[in-house]
């Protein structure tokens, strides 16, 4: 993973919203908290900026964040919420239904645009302010990810042995997310390099894609069965 910033300040939580008027000021916070750190970097990102560009008072920040570490912290797991989210949708939509090079391009090409849509992840991962907490969380979702695609895996790929699904898996997710945050850092090469890592991805899986065996019958069953699994996340 990439270099990662010393915390120098203590993370502690201060308040935790329970009505909706303050759950609602919270996001709004971690909101403009997003573009602030993206637009200007952690180090260069005061408290006072935050504030203003979520149009609240400083003392409201800090009834709820003691330090802008613990708003980096709070940011980082809110971009890990939504990119949850956008994986269940992703594979609980019908891109699944269509042929194996269909769904490495039209998947990378939708987290592509999740990201480059996204402030949570320029100011997070392309920040360079990678804290312990934000790391360890980063590297947890990679393997919840990888979990998920070996199932696709599974279903696509019949000439993968099943032991080599788990670093196959890994191999996708960590390739993809080393050349999202690169291609954000060079944004005037980001569609070149997206487009040769769908090349890279499909040369490296090539050798395992094979005709499936058995009728139709068979093969439609068993699709079927794979689907119900991904999306299920078992």
């Amino acid at each position: 993973m990439k270099s990662r910033a010393p915390n120098v300040e203590p993370e502690v939580a201060r308040r935790v919203p329970t009505q909706e008027r303050a759950k609602k000021r919270v996001e709004r916070i971690i909101d403009a908290a997003s573009y602030v750190f993206a637009e200007q970097g952690y180090d260069a990102a005061t408290m006072e900026e935050i504030a203003a560009r979520a149009e609240t008072s400083i003392g409201s920040i800090y009834q709820f964040f003691p330090n802008k570490l613990s708003v980096f912290n709070a940011l980082a797991r809110h971009y890990h919420d939504k990119l949850r989210v956008f994986f269940d949708m992703l594979l609980g939509g019908p891109l699944l239904e269509q042929p194996w090079s269909e769904i490495l391009d039209q998947g990378i090409d939708a987290l592509t645009l999740f990201h480059e849509r996204e402030a949570g992840f320029r100011a997070v991962w392309v920040g360079l302010h990678l804290t312990d907490e934000v790391v360890t969380e980063g590297e947890a979702i990679n393997r919840e990810f990888a979990k998920r695609i070996e199932l696709v895996l599974a279903a696509k790929l019949h000439g993968l042995p099943t032991k080599m699904r788990p670093v196959v898996a890994t191999m996708m997710v960590e390739i993809l997310t080393a050349m999202l945050i690169v291609s954000a850092r060079r944004p005037a090469e980001a569609k070149a390099l997206m487009t040769e890592t769908k090349a890279l991805l499909k040369r490296y899986l090539a050798p395992y894609e094979l005709p499936e065996s058995g009728g139709a019958g068979g093969r439609r069953k068993g699709s079927d069965r794979g689907r119900a699994a991904i999306r299920s996340g078992r």
